[in-house]
């Protein structure tokens, strides 16, 4: 497959990472950078060594690009994407989709009007541990799927700068990206919701907040999303077995041996701990495929499926949408 050239909006940490992510491959190639503020695009040319960049998205686009990144500001997500599909340019926007579920809506259909790709980069989805768990839920390895906890937090209490300055409430900025993962792991959607929130230390509406979902089968959820803390944690327990991440550290018990591409289990029944640093050779040689920018790349030239696309990515803001409904009713909400 010959390299796609892609494009890149938003040149700050995670647009860094971005770049240093596909140059672990050979699938796509950033090639141009964008960033409303000259000294972000500038600042990366530097650090880089890519030799396109321009404060004008249009400018961008007009470099012949397959395929655009978006890392940037969430608020000119929709306008980017309609700028894009205009010019049949592929997008893949980085967590959170959208600041709305109307907006969401909208990105998709201007994606499926002009008949481009537009997928959704999701952190986790990358990972191939992650990967080797969905397919081993899918083979009945915990059993039936009982429930799933996850708690997902970013620390704003210590940087105010990024407190203004991060768009959305924790139900855009990080409950969306657990509904993305569960869902991909799990392989089922949510049917019902309810949620709380918390206030009262960042200049914000939302401090943090707590969400409940049964999925598809009476799968039960709960979800804690906070600004006050950094944590990343998620536990899936069946009836034969489960599996918790805490950290760089993996707990797995199941009813039978599996041997995959990440990492074997050899004792049924038994639970078994690990660090990423104890498989650290079968991940090098793993991650370089799972990255989300060159597994977007085959996607648009069909050689890949993609864990998010647009479609499974609305579906999933529907629920976060039906969690911010719940935390201002009090009520449960259907899905």
């Amino acid at each position: 497959m010959k390299p796609l050239r892609a494009g890149l909006s938003g040149c700050g940490a995670r647009g860094l990472a971005a770049v240093e992510q596909v140059r672990r491959h050979r699938h796509c190639d950033i090639v141009a950078v964008h960033d409303e503020d000259a000294s972000a695009w500038q600042q990366l040319l530097g650090h880089t060594g890519i030799g396109f960049g321009t404060s004008d998205f249009e400018a961008l686009l007009n470099t012949g690009i397959d395929f655009v990144a978006l890392t940037g500001s969430v608020p000119a997500r929709l306008a980017h994407v309609q700028a894009a599909a205009a010019q049949a340019v592929h997008c893949l926007v980085h967590t959170p989709m959208a600041g709305d579920l109307a907006t969401a809506r909208a990105m998709t259909a201007a994606c499926d009007a002009a008949q481009v790709k537009l997928g959704i980069a999701v952190p986790g989805q990358d990972d191939p541990i992650l990967d080797q768990l969905r397919r081993m839920i899918a083979a009945d390895w915990l059993g039936g799927l009982v429930c799933v906890q996850g708690a997902l937090g970013d620390d704003l209490l210590r940087s105010p700068q990024a407190a203004r300055e991060i768009a959305g409430d924790p139900f855009v900025q990080l409950l969306s990206q657990h509904i993305h993962l569960v869902s991909w792991l799990c392989g089922r959607s949510a049917e019902r919701v309810t949620a709380q929130t918390t206030s009262g230390f960042l200049p914000r509406p939302h401090d943090g907040a707590v969400a409940t979902a049964v999925l598809r089968g009476n799968v039960l959820c709960t979800f804690t999303a906070s600004h006050l803390t950094r944590v990343r944690a998620l536990a899936i327990h069946g009836t034969d077995g489960g599996v918790r991440i805490a950290g760089d550290r993996i707990w797995v018990r199941g009813q039978t041996e599996y041997h995959g591409p990440a990492f074997d289990y050899v004792e049924a029944g038994r639970e078994q701990s690990f660090t990423r640093g104890d498989i650290e050779k079968a991940l090098a040689a793993l991650t370089p495929d799972a990255e989300l920018h060159g597994r977007f790349a085959r996607w648009i030239d069909d050689f890949d499926d993609f864990p998010c696309p647009a479609e499974q990515a609305t579906f999933d803001f529907q629920v976060v949408a039906a969690m911010a409904r719940a935390a201002a009713s009090g009520r449960m909400e259907t899905v």
